[in-house]
């Protein structure tokens, strides 16, 4: 268990064991953290001068030998907290893990090895202005990398908020729809009672128009999501019709999924090493296009796209991403899952450390 993120639980069926008992045993006895108590996890614990009362900052995971010239830096929601993860992108082990998303305390925490994130000569991060901040004032020999999975997830929010924003209109107009019948409704019962007749409430009933392929404006809409996320290449028969009802409908929507794919496009792996002359005449290209079709959605996302312009150009210089940094948070939120939650949080991240530092 030293060497693999098991689930004791279920190993502790393997050998015929209650797994609260193995756990017991490999916490108190088997392993490591018996010895010390699980000191080691709060050995590089910094105390924060507030001025009013000291802060106890938790750094369960700090190791300089994880350190190397490309890392990763991302956030990672571990039970009620949200942790600062520095990663290495050639290794995928953790060099620093720390209880804060407050600039002021990772620079402390980071202060012990700042002779290593000296050496950091990539840094590829998200679009947070704290992170933004870290590998400027803490890692200034670093080239700085906009990672693309965060920006094609803003890309495709960005266009699927143009799906939900038609989708909201289609339920505005069953809404005042029902309103009617319901003020219509309220007017028939205040008529029976002056007149005396007897009042029998009658059931609301929307039509709905049906479109060409047979399903309802909303129906298409709630049913197009996943279509939207692929390049017209990998869909299926039926959404090829779906897309092709939905387009014709929507126009916009169709405006929207085109200049998706041509910023996907752009940003792929075929750019990858090209002329920054040949990529910058694409992007403004696209910027060009995206002003002209007058999106809202879609040109809050270029704004971002350009305030950040040069970091995300700079993955074409060999398209180091942040799937390592990805890839460890999915490791822990499932290594959290299979040992049911946080139950010992000192133990927990004395494992972690184990398997992943």
């Amino acid at each position: 268990m030293d060497c693999s993120p098991l689930n004791i639980t279920g190993f502790g069926k393997a050998l015929q064991i209650k797994g609260s008992t193995l756990h017991r045993w490999y916490r108190d006895v088997l392993s490591d953290y018996a010895k010390d108590g699980g000191k080691s996890v709060h050995q590089h614990d910094v105390i924060i001068e507030t001025g009013k009362k000291d802060k106890l900052l938790e750094v369960p995971i700090l190791r300089a030998n994880n350190f190397g010239a490309n890392m990763t830096i991302d956030e990672k929601h571990i039970g009620e907290d949200f942790y600062t993860i520095l990663a290495n992108r050639d290794n995928g082990k953790i060099a620093f893990l720390s209880k804060t998303v407050v600039y002021s305390e990772i620079k402390e925490a980071l202060k012990s090895v700042s002779n290593l994130t000296s050496g950091i000569k990539s840094i590829t991060r998200d679009f947070s202005s704290l992170y933004e901040k870290v590998s400027s004032e803490l890692f200034p020999n670093a080239i700085q990398i906009g990672d693309k999975f965060h920006i094609i997830r803003n890309l495709l929010d960005s266009h699927q908020a143009v799906r939900i924003r038609y989708r909201q209109k289609e339920l505005e107009k069953r809404r005042k729809a029902y309103q009617e019948f319901k003020t219509d409704e309220n007017q028939r019962l205040q008529e029976s009672e002056k007149t005396g007749t007897l009042f029998k409430l009658r059931k609301f009933y929307y039509q709905e128009e049906r479109l060409e392929n047979g399903e309802t404006p909303l129906e298409i809409l709630a049913r197009s999501r996943y279509l939207l996320y692929k390049y017209p290449e990998q869909w299926t028969n039926n959404q090829s019709k779906r897309a092709s009802v939905l387009f014709t409908y929507y126009p916009e929507i169709k405006s929207s999924y085109e200049l998706c794919c041509q910023f996907r496009t752009w940003l792929s792996k075929k750019n990858i090493g090209c002329q920054y002359l040949e990529i910058d005449q694409q992007l403004h290209q696209w910027y060009e296009n995206v002003e002209n079709a007058k999106i809202d959605e879609l040109l809050n996302f270029k704004n971002m796209v350009e305030t950040n312009e040069q970091v995300i150009c700079n993955y074409f210089i060999n398209g180091q991403t942040n799937a390592k940094a990805e890839a460890i948070n999915s490791k822990i939120q499932k290594f959290i899952s299979l040992n049911q939650g946080l139950r010992d949080k000192d133990f927990f991240f004395f494992r972690l450390a184990n398997y992943y530092a």
